[in-house]
């Protein structure tokens, strides 16, 4: 992993990130998961192993997609030039107080099946 630091030469617009070739980017994923996902160019993803997990090394091109857990650390580099996305994935939305009570207030307008008269 030859080359210096990454300077930040990301857009905040789309959210891009550009690697010269030489340049190292060390990243540290968190609060969530991201997903990384390759614009243009090879990129090398490789992240130190523990007792528990071995290292990993990941080559990824243009188009590709991969998880990054959170709370793991990666260093990225590029062959040549190469440019990349870090999204967040999208997270289920918790069901809040307000939507239960107004679905339990709306079942109370659903019809009422008959009833049998009474003599």
């Amino acid at each position: 992993m030859s080359g210096q630091l990454m300077s930040r030469t990301q857009s905040r617009r789309d959210a891009l990130w550009t690697l010269a070739p030489g340049e190292v980017l060390r990243l540290t994923v968190g609060p969530g998961p991201r997903q990384l996902r390759v614009v243009e160019g090879w990129l090398w993803l490789t992240t130190e192993g523990t007792r528990e997990q071995p290292a990993e090394d990941v080559w990824l091109l243009p188009g590709e997609p991969m998880e990054l857990p959170a709370g793991s650390e990666w260093v990225v580099e590029a062959r040549a030039t190469g440019r990349f996305q870090l999204l967040v994935p999208p997270q289920p939305r918790p069901w809040r107080a307000w939507q239960a009570r107004i679905t339990w207030w709306l079942r109370g307008f659903r019809p009422a099946p008959p009833r049998g008269l009474r003599a």
